[in-house]
């Protein structure tokens, strides 16, 4: 069995799935349209509620006389090769570290959603999310931030979740209470005081 402190990497049709360690909820995601070669980066700490759904090529071709995919369906009855057939593609989707998506939330292909965001329910996201920001509805937009600016910038500095395990055990309690800018510095400065050790201790 793997560890959840693991990364893991998955084959999606002829694309990549990668899953960042602790990330949980992932193995009932579907994942649509696998045919385009698009990958999903799904980042570490994310949760994933039920009913999630990927669509990776959302879109039918809309510069052609009809949406339908000559050369792809019903090829025997209608055609194959010599049919100009869409160009084969999906969009990747990358999800940052830390994110909250939802139950039956639906994210559409090339879309980016960043560290620490939160999706609600049944949202559909066809626009890039920015770090700790809330989205709902649908199609989704925006609702606030989680917190104020300065504090958002500190969290993507400290980037908590790239940290070893045994120091975010350290932090954890920390790490569940509402942030502070000093707060985080307090945080940075473990952060610090462990890479000088460790620094010190390699010479």
């Amino acid at each position: 069995m793997t560890s959840p402190e693991q990364f893991k990497t998955a084959p999606i049709g002829n694309g990549k799935l990668e899953i960042g360690r602790f990330t949980h909820g992932y193995e009932d995601m579907e994942v649509e349209g696998q045919g385009g070669g698009a990958n999903v980066m799904l980042g570490s700490f994310c949760s994933i509620g039920r009913g999630v759904k990927l669509m990776l090529d959302q879109s039918p071709t809309l510069d052609r006389i009809s949406a339908f995919p000559f050369g792809e369906m019903f090829t025997e009855h209608l055609g194959g090769a010599e049919t100009h057939a869409p160009a084969q593609g999906g969009h990747d989707v990358v999800i940052g570290n830390d994110v909250w998506i939802s139950a039956n939330a639906t994210v559409l292909g090339g879309v980016t959603i960043g560290n620490g965001a939160v999706i609600g329910p049944n949202a559909t996201v066809a626009a890039n999310v920015g770090a700790y920001e809330i989205w709902a509805g649908n199609p989704a937009q925006m609702v606030r931030k989680r917190f104020d600016d300065a504090v958002c910038a500190k969290l993507q500095e400290l980037c908590w979740w790239d940290l070893p395990l045994p120091l975010i055990q350290q932090m954890a309690p920390l790490l569940s209470t509402q942030p502070t800018v000093d707060l985080i510095e307090g945080l940075q400065g473990i952060v610090s005081d462990l890479v000088t050790f460790t620094d010190e201790s390699a010479a």
